[in-house]
């Protein structure tokens, strides 16, 4: 049975309309799948894949916050192949925008912090796939009053996705593709519009 799938709450500020959004999606009957016939991923390419991801996603999030750094610095700290590196780019520029965006009506991100639960790893030759759901906390800027009169101090939001990583020509991994595993809704705002990206990007 899959697992549920992404669960968001967004709560404004006092000077901003309070929203409650909760999206739930039930999980589908699936037939018991075949053996998997992919080699098992190593230790090692476990430990690494799941740290490349991590730091990609934590990455994303910042862009959000007002301690963001520059799209520059940003996307020069990411191991991505040279497709992959031009996405991520205008992704991480779209959250800076949508972060400002936010400030803009009072809905600031002081901090975020993702954690990542690995549901599967597969590794074949020179390619690895890697599932899983990211878990992120974003972080209001509410003053010491909003928080005792019972404001939200955090936005958090669950949402499974598929990454596919490359071996570079040191032996490393680049990370390739990242597709969200979401089955209809709005997005949680750790994510852009993805109407203008390929999803088999």
């Amino acid at each position: 049975m899959a697992s549920p799938g992404p669960a968001r709450v967004f709560a404004a500020g006092a000077t901003a309309t309070v929203a409650v959004l909760a999206l739930i999606y039930l999980p589908v009957p699936t037939e018991t799948p075949p053996p998997r016939t992919a080699p098992s991923a190593s230790a090692a390419d476990t430990t690494e894949l799941t740290r490349l991801a991590k730091e990609y996603l934590q990455q994303r999030a910042d862009m959000l916050t007002t301690a963001r750094p520059t799209v520059e610095a940003a996307s020069g700290r990411l191991r991505t192949t040279p497709a992959m590196a031009t996405r991520a780019r205008s992704e991480l520029a779209a959250l800076v925008e949508k972060g400002l965006r936010y400030e803009d009506i009072d809905i600031g991100y002081t901090k975020a912090r993702v954690d990542v639960d690995v549901t599967a790893v597969d590794v074949t030759g020179r390619t690895a796939t890697l599932r899983l759901t990211d878990h992120a906390r974003l972080c209001f800027a509410l003053t010491p009053q909003e928080v005792e009169d019972g404001s939200p101090e955090c936005e958090e939001s669950s949402l499974p996705r598929t990454m596919t990583f490359a071996r570079g020509a040191d032996g490393g991994w680049l990370l390739s593709s990242d597709r969200v595993d979401e089955q209809g809704g709005p997005l949680p705002t750790t994510e852009v519009d993805e109407a203008g990206f390929d999803p088999a990007a």
